[in-house]
């Protein structure tokens, strides 16, 4: 069976909508949506089509109705070897099942339905979400809930499972070796239960764990016999060892040493503190002595300089005075001379104006008589230009009457070229007939009656021979007829270009043409003689000159000579000139004495406050040099004393000793006394304790109580050894047997462990997987040779081994003639990205003669998976 499509109306999220998963293929078929979207809904609708009646009101059945109430149905097409078929189911109201073939015909109605799917199951689809489906969150193969709807798939599985092996297997008392076989296991097996555990190991409470114990607790009393003359022993030796180290410290000469290095030490490290102090005083003493001669240093430099500083700022104080005297006399003779020379400056600028004056008056004069002389040419310009433009207006009007252009008269001329060249073929392929009448009788066309004057043919012609009959003269059809069409497109082109012209013929166009040439000459002439007649337009040229008439007209009386007056005017401008220049140079040189002046009387002012300040500070002058004196004497005496006592410390820093060895020599000395002392009292401590145990120890008789346990232990183990060959006797009879059942059970499991072992090997070659023998399920896996329970191994990896045991199941199915669809709902879920590609690897191994519906919402993951890509259509219901 293969599943084609499914339809979803009114189911879950989908409450009012028909969702339709449709173009299921043969192989791998992958429906990858986000979360939410509803692929566990056709996984949990396509069970409930297969395994709940349609009139249950089950938990899975109401768990498919929307939140809003109303009837779920479901809609499956399969392909089975009969062809397509239609399973549809309707649940809670108005409840249906019904089956219709490829044609739309019912099949089965109801009931008669619920058994053609119990049918249909029976070939092997029974029990999907255990054997071959899987869905959202189902890790193991086989639900791990308590619930009775768990319980119930789990034995539908086994029944599937057991219904498939045996059919490819045979029966299952291949796996036992008759009863006799289990008689003998069973009674191996009790007897081993007597003596060992399970794993092998001594029971508790039986003669093999009785006498091991025994054994062991001999074994246990002899080290512990064997320890405490070790002890004994140990303890004697170390008495020894204690008794000559105490000897060795206490020995008078040891402890009169460690006395002397102790004292000399000390003294040593006395005498280095001693030294060290002196030469610390020494440095202070260093110290003041160079403050002392930097003070002095520092107090004669500042005396020289505030002394040096009265007699500059008095010095400073008289220069000064002089300066500002000078400079005020300086500014009272400048500021004259700056008066003087602005009253001339003033009058030579009243002589000057009166001068323009009279020129503007002369200039206004002499414009006036130009602008006379300048209105009569103006006036003959302008007559001019009015002329030149009435022609202009003229031949403009004449000229647009003409609208031949060159490039038309050569388009004429080349069809009248044209138009000749065929009439001369024309006329060359044309046939000449005449008439020679020798009665009344003449020829008759259609245009009438043909006289004896020759006749020109061009086109095919009937003449009509009264007593004769009929005469057709064809002076060639088709070449008259290509000529006729040529001369007729010819003579429509010419006849264009002529009206486009205006032209009656080309020789009225080549006349218009030289026209409108010589005409084109005539403007271009006459513009150019207006542009030099009123460069700027004739209305220019008229506002120009009323303007000149305007002007001539204030014109009044002979003017002065403007000539002689621009002369004066110059001569006064120049007066003017270097009388203004002369005036502001007095005025520069008044305002820089001005400004000297002021600025030799601030300098005045400061000299005299610096004196005041410097006299301040110096005090009385004669203590001033005094107390230099003082200390320009006592200056060498205080740098002989820095000098003396910076010898003596170089003296006391060349002969100190080491402090910090002698402290390290006085502190070992101190320490390797105080560890002897210490020592002493550790080895008299040690040596009262091991007094204490070795006549403890010598007081037990361990000699002879050891060789009674020794005895006794032998005896023990030789016992426990004979219980030890016993269980691994009857270990390998069980073995041998259970050997001989493994290869009946091998026999019945092959089928499935002959699908699965490729498919485990794309995951983790070279491992196996063991199956149990009740549940006919893996229940460990062998890696490396060691097993490992399914139940300890990680989830993705339990996962995989899960869907490739279902692959391998389906992969019967398929051999057996049973091809049942694998569905996976939101597997793999917890493998990584390499064991994910290798699981990948198995589905499309098996998908070659295999259907595999894969539902995830990891879109990235799997599109690695390749297959064909599925989509959900919704649309309202």
């Amino acid at each position: 069976m293969k599943i084609r499509a499914i339809e979803l109306s009114n189911v879950r999220h989908f409450a009012g909508r028909r969702a339709s998963l449709s173009g299921i293929g043969d192989g791998i078929t992958v429906l990858s949506e986000p979360n939410e979207f509803g692929k566990s809904t056709f996984f949990d609708a396509l069970h409930a089509l297969f395994f709940e009646k349609h009139r249950s009101s089950k938990a899975p059945v109401k768990a498919l109705q929307p939140h809003a109430g109303g009837a779920p149905e479901v809609t499956v097409e399969v392909d089975l070897p009969e062809g397509r078929f239609q399973i549809t189911k309707r649940w809670l109201s108005r409840a249906t099942a019904r089956v219709n073939d490829a044609n739309g015909r019912i099949v089965a109605l109801d009931d008669e339905a619920e058994a053609w799917i119990s049918q249909l199951l029976g070939a092997g689809l029974a029990g999907p979400s255990g054997l071959l489906w899987v869905r959202q969150g189902l890790m193991g193969l086989e639900p791990e809930g308590r619930s009775a709807e768990d319980n119930r798939e789990r034995e539908r599985g086994l029944a599937a499972r057991r219904d498939l092996m045996s059919s490819v297997a045979g029966e299952i008392d291949m796996m036992t070796g008759g009863r006799r076989m289990d008689g003998v296991l069973d009674r191996a097996n009790a007897a081993l239960a007597r003596l060992a555990t399970t794993t092998g190991k001594p029971k508790a409470g039986g003669e093999w764990a009785r006498a091991v114990d025994e054994a062991a607790i001999l074994d246990a009393q002899e080290h512990g016999l064997r320890a405490k003359m070790l002890q004994l022993g140990d303890g004697l030796r170390r008495r020894s060892e204690v008794m000559r180290s105490q000897a060795a410290l206490a020995h008078p000469q040891a402890v009169a040493a460690r006395d002397t290095a102790v004292a000399e030490a000390r003294a040593a490290h006395q005498s280095a503190v001693a030294h060290a102090e002196k030469l610390l005083a020494t440095a202070r003493d260093l110290t003041l002595a160079d403050l002392t001669v930097d003070v002095a240093s520092k107090d004669i430099t500042r005396l020289e300089r505030l002394s040096e500083r009265v007699r500059v700022a008095a010095a400073a104080q008289k220069t000064a005075v002089d300066k500002a005297s000078l400079a005020l006399t300086r500014a009272e003779e400048i500021s004259a001379r700056h008066r003087s020379a602005a009253e001339t400056a003033d009058a030579a600028a009243v002589q000057v104006r009166g001068l323009r004056q009279r020129l503007a008056a002369a200039q206004k004069a002499q414009m006036a008589n130009s602008a006379r002389q300048r209105a009569g040419e103006l006036a003959r310009l302008l007559a001019r230009a009015m002329e030149l433009q009435q022609h202009l207006q003229a031949d403009r009007a004449l000229r647009s009457l003409l609208k031949v252009t060159p490039q038309a008269i050569a388009s004429a001329e080349k069809s009248q070229t044209l138009l000749d060249r065929l009439t001369a073929q024309s006329e060359a392929q044309a046939v000449t007939l005449q008439f020679s009448y020798s009665g009344a009788a003449r020829a008759v066309t259609p245009a009438g009656v043909v006289d004896d004057a020759p006749q020109k043919l061009h086109n095919p012609t009937d003449f009509d021979l009264p007593g004769l009959g009929c005469l057709r003269i064809d002076p060639g059809a088709a070449r008259g007829a290509d000529l006729g069409a040529g001369l007729a497109e010819v003579t429509a082109a010419l006849a264009k270009h002529l009206a486009g012209c205006g032209a009656a013929d080309l020789a009225d166009a080549r006349r218009q043409l030289a026209d409108a040439q010589r005409l084109d000459g005539a403007l271009q002439q006459t513009a150019l003689l207006l542009a030099d007649v009123a460069p700027d337009g004739v209305d220019a040229l008229r506002q120009a000159h009323v303007t000149a008439q305007t002007e001539a007209g204030d014109a009044d009386g002979p003017a002065e000579d403007a000539a002689a007056l621009e002369a004066l005017v110059t001569a006064a401008e120049v007066t003017a000139a270097e009388q203004l220049a002369t005036a502001k140079t007095a005025h520069a040189l008044a305002v820089a004495a001005g400004e000297h002046r002021a600025q030799t009387e601030a300098d005045q002012k400061s000299a005299e406050r610096a004196a005041i300040e410097a006299a301040d500070e110096a005090g009385d002058l004669a203590a001033l040099a005094q107390a230099l004196t003082d200390l320009r004497v006592a200056l060498p005496d205080l740098k002989q004393r820095a000098a003396e006592v910076t010898a003596l410390s170089a003296r006391l820093k060349a002969d100190a000793p080491d402090l910090e060895t002698a402290a390290a020599r006085l502190a070992r000395a101190s320490s390797a006394s105080d560890q002897s002392r210490r020592e002493a009292d550790l080895l008299r401590e040690e040596l009262v304790g091991l007094n204490t145990r070795i006549e403890l120890l010598a007081e037990q008789g361990i000699e002879e109580t050891l060789d009674e346990i020794t005895g006794t232990r032998s005896a023990a183990k030789a016992r426990a050894a004979r219980y030890e060959a016993e269980v691994q006797a009857l270990s390998r009879l069980r073995r041998s047997l259970e050997d001989a059942r493994a290869k009946a059970r091998d026999a019945y499991f092959g089928p499935v462990m002959r699908e699965l072992e490729p498919l485990l090997a794309i995951l983790h070659p070279g491992a196996a997987l063991q199956i149990d023998d009740q549940s006919l399920l893996p229940v460990a896996l062998t890696r490396d040779g060691q097993p490992e329970a399914l139940d300890i191994l990680s989830g993705g990896t339990r996962e995989q081994l899960a869907i490739l045991t279902r692959l391998a199941f389906a992969r019967l199915f398929a051999r057996g003639g049973q091809t049942v669809p694998v569905i996976l709902d939101d597997a793999l879920v917890h493998s990584d990205d390499d064991r994910i590609e290798a699981m990948f690897t198995a589905l499309h191994r098996v998908a070659k003669d295999q259907q595999i519906l894969v539902l995830t919402c990891r879109q990235r993951a799997f599109a690695a998976l390749g297959g064909e890509r599925a989509k959900v259509v919704v649309t309202p219901a």
